[in-house]
């Protein structure tokens, strides 16, 4: 029997070393097994723990479980001695919304699976599967793919929508049902809606669909048609931000009819005797809330100065700061800031109030047999401490038991999203497993003190590397992905232009070049390709109708608005790909990835360009931009317009959804 020794010494001349552990070198080919041994298993059922116990590892699942000497260990097996240490299912983040920095840091803190209910969509799946294959490493993701909302409030759409990869409108129930098999087909690997704002009917044909299927159903219902109590009589299984039920176990319901503020004010009039009604309700409905301390209650939790000094100590890893971007840790740091720097005096007595009670309502809940599941919802929260730090808070402040609070962080989260391969340690599920050196039964925060995980059967790396690649998916460095970035840039420049309505004529130069371009900007023109991306908020308004291609003397600066298909197979042949936007030109070129396209210019407000074969061969993002011809009507907003960027995922990716268009199931 090969060992592989968690703690003492080893005298063997060559080893392999991982997160601290010794590998043989004879152990370092393809082990028959892998097995566990002399740990107290803690299994995620929340049943007693078994000392001493045995768990046999074939594959990436799990082949036998039980008590020393109940358990033959298989010839040749690699042994893991976890004498002294005890055994967990690796933790699940019920909440990730998730960006490619994230991916060893997860594993760094024991967190194997992540339920991406941020609509990654094609990304997503593209992510999710380079994972699986090993292309760089990370948890699990499983992707809720698109959200789901309702229309506007008698159903319909606004009438400014337009049908976006992130703004999935549906006014019947026929079209809600219509759009969930398509985002199963997609690769969804549950379903989840955003916000309340359409009717209970929408967010139970939903549910069904979901349900027909096996998938779970996340819903995020904060009114003001739907909410929390309707969406579970709709069909959720888990109710993101407690559907934020604090105005309907309310004191005083008129106060809070209107409210769909994600802070837990509301809970400050909470009734008690609507609170245990409540409770009874979602155990009757086997509805698990979550609660998203760390998110809808920042800054109020009890330990908030440690959770401040924590996720600042996060970030000093050298080898982690070579990739990971500043801005995303501003952005976690200012989601964590003290209630004095962004609240008045009766703002914070209010909350406290409403937390303290939000609190009280998820432990009363567990207390009296239901369940809820805990969440990073990230980016309120360091990648995979920011999961720590939420259950810190169900222990400390809503003083569930450590083993309710692993189970929320575990299985019940596996057996809420119907996610069936996950959450716990039995014979069959997959080998997702985490080894601590304290109990984590008398202190959830002993978690944090990892000795060894398991995903996927085998031990990970914990430490972070310069060399991740977590980032050939990504945009940029310097800020969240979007298929058309720097679009508020865009909005600038169409005014300057008139509006957009001329389309790119002479009308329109004249028009920019009395514009001025926005602070920040370079009056130079940067190199093809070369313009750096920055947030905007979408206005994705398409420019006037189609007219003669206009020629003028001096160029207008060119503008994206959106880009179809945003994604195409690696592998795929020579693609044709439609730009609109503003201020096209007849000599208006498309490159990518800094590459001249051959490029129809239909109109001032549409393009279309080819790949060819050659570059969609390579998996990863490739950036687009217009350049126009120089000299320029307005020289200060350059020759180049914003960027848009084409996702080309691995040829092993499963499903996508490049060659449909939302409002195809709108008809």
């Amino acid at each position: 029997m090969k060992k592989l020794l968690l703690a003492g010494s080893f005298t063997a001349t060559t080893a392999l070393t991982l997160c601290g552990t010794a590998i043989p070198a004879a152990a370092q080919g393809q082990p028959t097994a892998l097995v566990i041994q002399g740990g107290t298993l803690v299994d995620g059922n929340g049943g007693p723990p078994l000392a001493n116990a045995v768990i046999v590892i074939q594959g990436n699942r799990i082949a036998a479980v039980g008590a020393a000497g109940a358990v033959q260990v298989p010839p040749g097996a690699q042994v893991i001695n976890a004498a002294g240490k005890w055994i967990t299912p690796g933790l699940i983040d019920a909440k990730a919304n998730w960006n490619w920095m994230y991916g060893e840091a997860f594993l760094h803190w024991g967190v194997t699976s992540a339920m991406v209910t941020g609509a990654r969509n094609d990304q997503g799946i593209a992510e999710r599967d380079a994972v699986n294959h090993g292309i760089f490493p990370g948890p699990r993701l499983y992707q809720g793919f698109i959200n789901l909302q309702g229309g506007g409030p008698d159903g319909k759409r606004p009438n400014n929508y337009k049908p976006g990869a992130g703004d999935r409108i549906v006014r019947t129930p026929e079209e809600a049902r219509a759009l969930v098999r398509y985002n199963i087909e997609s690769g969804a690997d549950f379903i989840g809606t955003n916000d309340g704002n359409g009717p209970p009917e929408l967010f139970a044909a939903i549910a069904d669909e979901a349900h027909k299927a096996g998938k779970g159903v996340v819903m995020r219902c904060v009114g003001p048609q739907t909410r929390g109590k309707e969406c579970v009589l709709a069909g959720a299984d888990v109710m993101v931000h407690t559907g934020e039920i604090g105005d309907q176990i309310s004191s005083d319901p008129e106060k809070w009819k209107s409210y769909v503020g994600l802070p837990p004010d509301a809970y400050c009039d909470m009734d008690p005797a609507k609170e245990q009604d409540m409770i009874a309700f979602l155990i009757a409905h086997d509805a698990a809330p979550e609660p998203d301390f760390m998110a809808a209650d920042r800054s109020f939790p009890s330990m908030w100065k440690r959770v401040q000094q924590e996720t600042r100590d996060s970030f000093r890893d050298p080898n982690l700061l070579a990739y990971y971007p500043q801005f995303a840790i501003a952005d976690v740091e200012d989601n964590q800031k003290s209630p004095e720097e962004y609240l008045t005096a009766d703002q914070i007595k209010l909350r406290a109030c409403g937390y303290k009670n939000h609190a009280k309502f998820i432990g009363d809940l567990v207390a009296a047999g239901g369940q809820v599941v805990a969440a990073s919802d990230i980016t309120q929260t360091p990648p995979g401490l920011g999961l720590h730090q939420e259950m810190d808070v169900m222990q400390e402040d809503a003083h569930m038991p450590p083993m309710k609070v692993l189970q929320a962080a575990t299985s019940w989260v596996a057996n809420h999203f119907r996610i069936k391969d996950i959450g716990s340690i039995e014979v069959g599920k997959l080998a997702d497993i985490d080894i601590v050196n304290a109990d984590p039964t008398v202190d959830i925060m002993n978690m944090r003190k990892l000795d060894t995980v398991i995903k996927d059967g085998k031990v990970v790396d914990r430490s972070y590397h310069p060399w991740f690649k977590g980032d050939m998916f990504s945009n940029s460095h310097l800020s969240y992905n979007r298929d058309v970035v720097d679009l508020a840039w865009e909005q600038g420049l169409k005014a300057a232009s008139g509006g957009g309505r001329r389309g790119g004529g002479e009308g329109a130069a004249e028009a920019a070049s009395e514009g001025a371009a926005p602070a920040g900007r370079a009056a130079a023109a940067p190199a093809a390709g070369g313009r750096n991306p920055a947030s905007g908020v979408a206005n994705n308004r398409r420019s006037g109708g189609l007219g003669a291609v206009p020629d003028p003397s001096l160029s207008p600066s060119p503008g994206l608005e959106t880009l179809f298909p945003h994604t195409i197979i690696q592998g795929a042949p020579d693609t044709t790909f439609t730009l609109t936007g503003i201020n096209f030109v007849k000599r208006s070129l498309v490159y990518a990835n800094g590459e001249p396209m051959p490029t129809t210019v239909k109109g001032g407000t549409e393009l279309t360009f080819v790949i060819d074969a050659n570059t969609l061969a390579k998996a990863g993002k490739l950036k687009i931009v217009v350049r126009n011809p120089e000299p320029l009507a307005a020289p200060e907003w350059g020759p180049v317009s914003n960027e848009a960027y084409v996702l080309v995922p691995f040829s092993f990716t499963t499903a996508w959804s490049h060659n449909k268009d939302v409002g195809d199931f709108q008809k």
